[in-house]
């Protein structure tokens, strides 16, 4: 029973140890995640232009956005694993993450809606982090 529990702690210590060195990594994965989740909730969320209202609605843009995410943070507890890989996949996080901002101050100053602003900031703090994951790694 000793052994079991020695091994769960030494894992549980290489988790956390996992996270310590890519936290930045770990923390963008999980808002990207949970952006994407949030844009699936919400099926009227983008509203301006109304000729795009459909497009940028879908589904489908909803779940690669959390595939994204999910990406990004299985990739931060990689032992071994290839900086190409680990660098696309932040780009395209860090890429993701400006289009969202420039669509929701597009929104915000088009539609009159300030109410975005706090995603907008979101947004740049969320793609700060991918930017702080490509330079560290």
């Amino acid at each position: 029973m000793s052994i079991l529990k020695s091994q769960v702690i030494i894992m549980l210590r290489r988790i956390l140890a996992r996270i310590n060195n890519n936290f930045d990594q770990v923390l963008a994965g999980v808002s990207i995640i949970a952006i994407g989740a949030s844009l699936l909730l919400d099926r009227k969320y983008f509203f301006w232009p109304p000729e795009l209202v459909r497009p940028m609605n879908d589904q489908r843009l909803d779940v690669c956005i959390i595939a994204l995410g999910l990406l990004i943070f299985v990739n931060a507890f990689i032992d071994q694993y290839n900086r190409a890989w680990r660098m696309t996949i932040l780009v395209a996080g860090l890429w993701l993450m400006w289009i969202l901002a420039l669509i929701q101050l597009g929104h915000a100053y088009y539609a009159g809606q300030i109410r975005m602003a706090h995603t907008i900031i979101g947004d740049i703090v969320v793609s700060i982090l991918c930017l702080h994951s490509i330079y560290e790694s």
